[in-house]
């Protein structure tokens, strides 16, 4: 029975949706990389489309047999999965997402659905004990003490007919809020 592989939902994703260029110079800021860029952003990308959720977890599929399968070439660890995504240009991962949105637009991907949208939510994420930055928000119990700090964003999705496309993300700070991130 022949059914979709990871290695054609990366030609896929390089070739349809014109992403080849992402994948080999995604604006990682690596001054001597050993493992090739490519390797870790398919990681990351294969990693959402299985509902792996932790760089742990990625981790133990990268150094497994089934790492061939998955088309990636190189085995990796977290520590270098958390250095490279510290160190990816976010406007470079911006323009590589609007114009896959373009793309997939183009190959009419939305084209049997009647209405399609745009969804703005909230979320937060990278919970810390470690002393906060600018853009930590406090966690607090019902007696007022902290115990931690989040980081809190915005993102904006395409949705409508089944298909459902990330396309930006804004963090906001102690002081901002939900509705102001999504207007910028």
């Amino acid at each position: 029975m022949k059914g979709p592989s990871a290695q054609g939902m990366r030609n896929y994703a390089a070739y349809c949706l014109g992403l080849k260029s992402y994948f080999e110079q995604p604006g990682d800021g690596r001054s001597r990389p050993l493992i090739p860029a490519r390797d870790l952003v398919w990681g990351l990308l294969i990693s959402t489309i299985l509902r792996v959720s932790s760089f742990h977890h990625l981790e133990w599929l990268a150094h497994s047999p089934a790492r061939p399968g998955l088309g990636l070439s190189h085995p990796f660890g977290e520590d270098a999965l958390a250095y490279f995504t510290e160190r990816l240009d976010a406007e470079v991962t911006r323009l590589a997402l609007a114009a896959t949105l373009r793309q997939a637009k183009r190959n009419k991907a939305f084209a049997n659905s009647p209405r399609i949208g745009l969804a703005l939510d909230g979320t937060a994420a990278g919970r810390t004990y470690k002393p906060p930055c600018s853009l930590c928000h406090p966690v607090k119990d019902p007696q007022g003490a902290v115990h931690g700090c989040l980081h809190q964003f915005v993102l904006i999705t395409v949705v409508g007919g089944g298909l459902t496309l990330p396309v930006d993300v804004e963090p906001y700070g102690p002081g901002d809020s939900e509705y102001s991130a999504g207007q910028r």
